[in-house]
């Protein structure tokens, strides 16, 4: 029972310790020493385009909330941002008394007025513009930098940049940093997903069966049953909807529907048009060729059910393995194979029924758009 016990607690130990890091880990990223680390990377690639007539710049003004940052953590911002200007911008960074930012109020009367301002976050210069131009000139102050600082999310930290001229109160040079950056989404290119495949191809038809009736050949009549084989020509048109599956483009899912008439040379008996819908895998063979925006070889394989419009009965159900190679940025050919999986025979209006090989062959024009 002892040991059982101690087990227990060893468990309740480990869990403990693993919850404490984990939430440890989760506190040092939320914190602004780990955030501030984020924004001085991409300070130290963005501080160079300051303009080159300023050399010697002072923080005057602050714009926070206080309900979102103590006076403490402002003041570890300010001095991180004051360091990357000086780090890696190499500017000279002055902290006059007149121009620091603070949180006081101030009351400025006469014998007829009296005014009460709010100037948490601002110098006491930036309240007039005349001592602000008096007290840069002082200190030879070629730049006044604002800071804007917020808490959002998902940014995280967000931090706001503006330099003004002092002289002209023109706003010389901007930027903004967050700390969280956004994943970059990487958008699929669709490209051109759809095809118009035209068909020509050939089958064999054989085992017509003419139970107790007269069938006509060759102006010869033969009673009884019959059995032909016959050469039959496939034409078609299918269309080709397809998406892809990975941001190389090299991998597609779609589906494809569309007819294929069957014409033997010389039976006329068993003409039929199967209509088709199925679905299609292609994948790329090689490198993405960039003058035709498409790989040049691909192999794909669709998977159909065909059944016969009109009166005709019956369906079959097929693969078709092929080889797609791109000649142009629109148009293309293939060769494939039919494989029936089941459904070869076809019952015709007359209670003929053709049954149709499992294996035949095609090349098809694709048009790519």
């Amino acid at each position: 029972m002892k040991k059982f016990l101690s087990a227990v607690l060893l468990g309740f130990f480990f869990v403990l310790i693993s919850s404490s890091g984990i939430l440890y880990a989760q506190s040092f990223e939320s914190g602004d020493p780990y955030l501030m680390d984020q924004i001085m990377e991409d300070m130290e690639e963005q501080l160079n385009d300051v303009p080159a007539n300023i050399r010697r710049i002072a923080v005057y003004k602050i714009n926070y909330s206080s309900l979102r940052f103590t006076n403490e953590e402002i003041e570890y911002i300010r001095s991180e941002i004051e360091y990357a200007f000086r780090q890696y911008a190499g500017l000279t960074v002055l902290s006059p008394p007149e121009l620091e930012p603070n949180d006081k109020m101030k009351i400025v009367g006469s014998d007829s007025t009296l005014q009460i301002l709010n100037i948490r976050g601002r110098s006491l210069a930036d309240v007039s513009p005349e001592m602000l131009l008096e007290i840069t000139e002082k200190y030879g102050v070629q730049g006044l930098v604002e800071l804007s600082v917020q808490r959002r999310s998902p940014e995280g930290l967000v931090i706001a940049l503006r330099m003004m001229n002092p002289q002209s109160r023109e706003i010389v040079w901007t930027k903004s940093f967050v700390s969280n950056k956004k994943p970059v989404v990487v958008e699929v290119e669709k490209g051109k997903t759809s095809l118009i495949n035209l068909v020509v191809g050939s089958r064999v038809g054989n085992n017509i069966f003419t139970p107790d009736s007269l069938a006509a050949r060759d102006s010869s009549f033969v009673a009884g049953d019959s059995v032909l084989s016959e050469i039959v020509v496939n034409i078609g048109a299918t269309y080709t909807y397809r998406q892809p599956l990975n941001s190389d483009n090299s991998a597609y899912l779609g589906f494809t529907g569309g007819f294929h008439a069957l014409l033997p040379r010389e039976v006329d008996e068993f003409d039929m048009t199967l209509i088709e819908f199925g679905i299609t895998y292609y994948q790329a063979v090689g490198k993405k060729i960039e003058d035709i925006n498409a790989y040049r070889v691909a192999f794909y394989l669709n998977g159909n059910i065909q059944f016969p419009l009109g009166k005709p009965e019956g369906q079959m159900f097929s693969a078709n393995p092929g080889l797609l190679l791109n000649l142009t940025q629109n148009l293309g050919v293939a060769v494939y194979s039919q494989i029936t999986l089941s459904g070869e025979t076809i019952t015709l209006d007359n209670t003929q029924q053709v049954t149709f090989d499992k294996l035949s062959y095609g090349i098809q024009g694709i048009i790519r758009f």
